[in-house]
């Protein structure tokens, strides 16, 4: 199982063609995961966001004629959270990730999800900027 993760548009097409030809390649099933809050903390604009954009990852996924399935996490955890946890639940062998770049004083402040994915995950991580 190859995870990729996505969280906006600015990436979510790079990401997902990566992933997906990783799938293809090892043939293995593409997961695509969305993270948010939920509860109280998440509102219906990001749940009609989130929903659009897996629906719009999948259409992309689906030109590789590969198995995949997109999951939106709203479980109370961080994005970093939900990305290793998932990880763990499908017993993915691959997670692909988005980075941006970041101030120092920006990395200090909010922390970074691509970070606590690579520093945290016990499989193999690629980052895709």
């Amino acid at each position: 199982m190859i995870v990729c993760a996505v969280d906006d548009y600015r990436r979510m097409e790079k990401l997902v063609r990566f992933a997906a030809e990783e799938a293809k390649f090892r043939g293995m099933k593409l997961h695509i995961i969305h993270s948010s809050p939920g509860g109280d903390k998440t509102d219906l604009e990001e749940v009609e966001f989130g929903e659009k954009l897996l629906a719009d990852a999948e259409k992309i996924a689906g030109e590789y004629g590969i198995d995949v399935e997109t999951h939106f996490l709203l479980r109370g955890n961080d994005p970093a959270k939900d990305i290793l946890l998932f990880c763990e639940e499908v017993n993915a062998k691959l997670v692909v990730i988005g980075v941006k770049k970041r101030t120092p004083a920006g990395k200090l402040l909010f922390g970074s999800v691509a970070q606590q994915v690579i520093l945290h995950a016990e499989i193999p991580v690629i980052c895709i900027k």
